[in-house]
């Protein structure tokens, strides 16, 4: 029933009146004040949804000799804001490039990138950061690679399209050893010549889930519990973890 109810929000319904339509689904006609105490729910506030589902083509009104009730209508009335869904999404679609051109184009400073310390929450924003340093020259990288592609998946698409559209770009990681690191590794070493990469011993653990070391900034991304990540735009601290980097990069075989 949360699988249903979840899609028919997805449709614009609201918690209350997906609730109200597939109880009506199953009681059949029946009062508004049956319905309401079966939803638990006030009555005034069922009359209030019962009508915003009225107006989808959802539910109808009845007049049976003395009784007003409500009832269902067929499911197939569905397909009707599926359509509609559709429609609105092939809009906001279709309006994108523009309004990214209008974006864009507004007087902005530089700010943002200039910052010493830059936070970033969620999927979406750790996405940032790997995007980013894609973009690089060079890049190196301290990386639990097991851990990365059962959270974040995606990465391993976004990474094999980095090598093509920045094929100039040099790529140096210390992985965390493990049977499904060592299988992702064999492929990307395989898909350019730029890419590089190394083992840890097999007793030594990351404990960030990634550190990205590019253009004078260090990126720290931690997937563990909270998904989260920070980019430090410092060029000491770069200057100093790349020569830790190429320190241990040099011991290890």
């Amino acid at each position: 029933m949360d699988k249903i109810i979840a899609y028919l929000k997805q449709l614009e319904l609201s918690d209350e009146e997906a609730k109200l339509y597939l109880t009506l689904l199953q009681t059949g006609p029946t009062s508004v004040r049956d319905l309401a105490e079966t939803v638990g729910i006030k009555r005034t506030t069922a009359y209030f949804y019962i009508d915003l589902l009225v107006d989808k083509g959802l539910i109808m009104k009845l007049v049976k000799g003395s009784k007003k009730l409500v009832a269902a209508n067929e499911p197939e009335n569905l397909q009707t804001l599926v359509e509609a869904k559709l429609e609105s999404a092939k809009a906001v679609q279709q309006g994108f490039p523009d309004m990214l051109k209008t974006l864009s184009s507004l007087p902005k400073d530089n700010v943002t990138n200039d910052a010493e310390i830059r936070y970033y929450k969620g999927k979406n924003g750790v996405k940032k950061i790997y995007e980013e340093s894609l973009k690089s020259k060079e890049l190196r990288s301290f990386v639990n690679v097991e851990e990365v592609l059962q959270i974040l998946p995606e990465n391993e698409q976004l990474f094999d399209d980095a090598t093509k559209h920045n094929p100039d770009m040099k790529m140096f990681e210390i992985v965390e050893d493990s049977p499904q690191a060592r299988k992702r590794m064999a492929i990307s070493g395989k898909n350019t010549q730029n890419y590089l990469y190394k083992f840890l011993p097999e007793n030594m653990r990351i404990q960030s889930t990634d550190i990205l070391i590019y253009d004078g900034k260090v990126g720290i991304i931690n997937l563990k519990d909270q998904i989260n990540g920070v980019v430090l735009h410092n060029n000491d601290l770069y200057n100093n973890l790349r020569l830790l980097f190429d320190f241990i990069w040099d011991m290890l075989q």
